[in-house]
């Protein structure tokens, strides 16, 4: 059995038809019957049913088709492989992020990066971790970049975790909402007001603000949990909402003075860390390796851009600094 006869079947299963499968292997039509007949007779059995129109797979076609698939896709990564091992590169990029660094960290270096690597194709996808982690290990991405600590991504023996500078979590809200009007600010104070945090806030961090975020409370005010921040800003600009999310995705709407940063005495300090993951097995081309660098300059960057800290949030910090638990945010 060859690869080709594999190659050729598992296409001609895909589209169903013998003339645009040929075409599309630019062969001619009877040379792929003619693969397609050695194979069944390598194989001791049909696996195609034919007529005028169309074909179909027969059920040994399919135990053929699920391990055919499975051999190009090792056969594809290991050409791969080979070329970045050879010192050649790849001419596309395709990067993953989740929600938040895709549009704080990972979209404002494009352009940056694309004057150096002229010669490069990039597909950025963004999804959630879970996902991006999934298209990482079936090779449809080279690295990703998301929250790696509670999502326990960075305890994987299957992959290599750079780790970015963290970014303060805070909550905030419009400039003209009824807490901004408060001599001083407690935690307390939110309860009579609607709440936003992310859907996979860990129970850990949850759990530091007592009962602030459980709906069973008899004074609660409504909650969104989302798993982007984007569609819920024009809610916390327009409306009573409060939303807890790091403060490198609202920092430009702050600066413009749509949102403010709301600081509450007594508040645990908690950071979100990002990171960027890839296959320790695999190699970098150097388009892959040039980009995890301009990110990682990207987020030491804005990480020195950040306001520093009020005498209010380092008393908070001087009292949270010690609870170990409460120190990331998964986004």
């Amino acid at each position: 059995m060859e690869l080709r006869h594999i190659k050729h079947f598992v296409l001609l299963a895909e589209v169903k038809h013998f003339n645009k499968a040929a075409e599309i292997l630019n062969i001619t039509q009877p040379s792929l019957s003619k693969s397609i007949q050695r194979l069944e007779m390598l194989i001791g059995g049909q696996l195609l049913n034919r007529d005028s129109k169309s074909v179909s797979v027969t059920a040994l076609g399919q135990v053929l088709l699920k391990h055919g698939q499975k051999i190009l896709k090792e056969f594809e990564e290991m050409e791969q492989e080979v070329t970045l091992f050879q010192g050649f590169d790849e001419k596309e990029l395709r990067i993953g992020a989740s929600p938040i660094p895709s549009n704080s960290l990972v979209g404002p270096i494009v352009g940056h990066f694309l004057r150096e690597f002229a010669d490069i194709s990039v597909e950025l996808k963004v999804a959630a971790w879970e996902e991006l982690y999934q298209q990482l290990i079936y090779g449809d991405i080279d690295f990703f970049v998301a929250e790696t600590k509670v999502t326990e991504l960075e305890k994987s023996e299957l992959l290599t975790v750079t780790e970015l500078p963290p970014f303060k979590v805070i909550f905030c809200c419009r400039p003209e909402h009824p807490l901004t009007q408060l001599p001083r600010l407690y935690l307390p104070s939110f309860r009579d007001y609607p709440l936003a945090i992310p859907r996979h806030l860990p129970k850990s961090i949850a759990d530091a603000f007592e009962d602030l975020f459980k709906q069973q409370r008899e004074d609660f005010s409504g909650m969104v949990r989302f798993d982007q921040f984007h569609p819920i800003k024009e809610s916390i600009i327009n409306g009573d909402l409060i939303a807890l999310t790091p403060e490198i995705s609202v920092r430009s709407q702050i600066e413009k003075g749509a949102l403010v940063e709301l600081s509450p005495y007594v508040m645990p300090l908690i950071y979100a860390r990002f990171s960027v993951v890839s296959l320790k097995e695999k190699s970098h081309s150097k388009a892959a390796e040039g980009f995890i660098k301009f990110l990682v300059n990207r987020a030491e960057t804005v990480k020195l851009e950040a306001p520093e800290l009020s005498s209010s949030e380092r008393s908070a910090s001087e009292r949270s600094i010690a609870e170990a638990s409460v120190s990331e945010l998964t986004v």
